[in-house]
């Protein structure tokens, strides 16, 4: 299906027609409409603010980033931090660093191992049919 818009939608196909306008560039032939033009060089659309990374975490964890867990008053951001090197010396500081250990890959259990383990159907609720296939 074609979608149709703008200048060869039903809609501005019709009312050429009704104009007297059959094809691109006809003059009217009839009910010269007037058409009023207007100056929007100096139009500015109001700004819609956007929502604060505070708002939204509020709106979806129901959390407020900014409140204190201690007493429950208003924190005030001092500065943002970026660099990881200054983010690993603030936590070991605060002893809150942990390195990563290295570890092996995971053993596997003997029955995963020789795919002793069994797949037994259940019944959800749906109808099972076998797939038709054409041959």
């Amino acid at each position: 299906m074609v979608r149709y818009y703008g200048f060869y939608s039903n809609k501005s196909r019709g009312l050429r027609l009704k104009n007297g306008l059959v094809r691109p560039g006809d003059e009217p032939l009839e009910n010269d409409v007037e058409v009023e033009i207007i100056d929007v060089s100096e139009y500015e659309p109001k700004r819609i603010p956007s929502k604060t990374w505070r708002e939204c975490i509020k709106k979806i964890w129901e959390v407020d980033p900014l409140e204190c867990p201690n007493c429950g008053g208003e924190m005030k951001i001092i500065s943002f931090i970026t660099e990881a090197s200054v983010i690993k010396q603030i936590l070991q500081n605060l002893n809150l660093w942990a390195e990563r250990l290295s570890r092996d890959p995971p053993e596997w259990e003997l029955s995963y191992a020789d795919n002793s383990f069994v797949r037994e159907p259940f019944d959800d609720g749906w109808e099972y049919s076998a797939p038709l296939y054409s041959a």
